[in-house]
C-alpha cells in the first residue's frame, strides 16, 4: 500500500514537472531578467491580467505633422490576435482609409479613390505588425512563445532596451523603459516613437502623446477602448 502511494506521488510529481517544462518551452523565450522587465512594463500599462484578455483595441489620435499646414484625426482598429489594422484619417480637405490583413492584403482609399497597396507595403506591414506595442503587451501578458526578449544597448546613451524578436530570431522591435518601467521609446525596424507621460484610459494606462521619429510629427491620444473580442474580418476587406 505504501509503495503504491509512493508511486502515485512520484507520478504526480513527474506530471507537474513535465507540465512546468512544457510551459517554459511554450512560453516567452530569451533572458529571464528581460522577460521580467517586460512583464513589469505590462504591469505599468494596466496589468498582466487585463492585457491577457484584450483581443482588439480602438483608439483615436490627433496628428500634427510639421511638414503640412493641416492637422488630422486618425482612428484605428487593431486586431491583437493577428496582423490586421484598419485606419481612417480625416480633416476638412483630406480623407483616407487604409487596411491590411493576411486575408485581404493591403488597400487604401484616398479622397474616394481606391488603390491596392504594393507588395512592399504589404510585406512591411506584415513584418512590423507583431511588434506593435499593444500586440507585444498582449504577448507578454499571455506568455506567448512567439516572442524572444533580450537586453541590448539602447539608442539613448547609457540605456538598455528590451529587444523583441520573433521565431526566426530576427529583431523586430524594442522598448526603452523609464525608471517606473513605463514605455519611453518604442520602435520597430520601420518606425520610432518617443512617448510622453502615461494617462489612464479605462483599465489601461498608455502614453498621452508621442513624437514620431526625429520629432517631425506629434500625436495626442484622444480616446482608447479595448475589447476581449477580435474585430470582424470583414472590416479589413476592400470596399470594392
Amino acid at each position: 500500500m505504501k509503495k503504491a502511494a509512493l508511486a502515485l506521488v512520484v507520478f504526480f510529481m513527474f506530471v507537474i514537472l513535465a507540465g512546468n517544462v512544457r510551459a517554459q518551452e511554450n512560453g516567452l523565450r530569451g533572458d529571464p531578467e528581460a522577460i521580467a522587465k517586460a512583464k513589469a512594463m505590462v504591469e505599468s500599462m494596466g496589468g498582466v491580467e487585463i492585457w491577457s484578455h484584450i483581443s482588439s483595441v480602438h483608439f483615436v489620435h490627433d496628428w500634427y505633422p510639421y511638414y503640412r499646414p493641416d492637422s488630422y484625426r486618425e482612428e484605428e482598429v487593431l486586431d491583437l490576435t493577428g496582423t490586421r489594422s484598419w485606419v481612417k484619417m480625416q480633416n476638412e480637405i483630406y480623407h483616407r482609409v487604409r487596411a491590411y490583413s493576411p486575408e485581404h492584403g493591403y488597400w487604401s482609399m484616398l479622397n474616394g479613390e481606391l488603390s491596392a497597396g504594393n507588395e512592399e507595403s504589404f510585406k512591411n506591414a506584415m513584418a512590423r505588425g507583431p511588434f506593435n506595442l499593444y500586440r507585444m503587451a498582449r504577448g507578454v501578458a499571455r506568455n506567448d512563445s512567439f516572442y524572444e526578449i533580450t537586453f541590448s544597448d539602447g539608442d539613448i546613451p547609457g540605456s538598455k532596451q528590451l529587444q523583441f524578436s520573433g521565431p526566426d530570431g530576427e529583431p523586430g522591435g524594442y522598448v526603452i523603459l523609464n525608471a517606473r518601467n513605463e514605455p519611453l521609446i518604442w520602435a520597430t525596424n520601420q518606425y520610432r516613437y518617443t512617448f510622453g507621460p502615461m494617462k489612464q484610459f479605462g483599465n489601461v494606462r498608455l502614453p498621452d502623446w508621442a513624437v514620431y521619429d526625429n520629432g517631425g510629427t506629434l500625436y495626442e491620444m484622444v480616446s482608447f477602448t479595448a475589447s476581449h473580442e477580435p474585430p470582424e474580418l470583414s472590416l479589413f476587406a476592400s470596399p470594392e
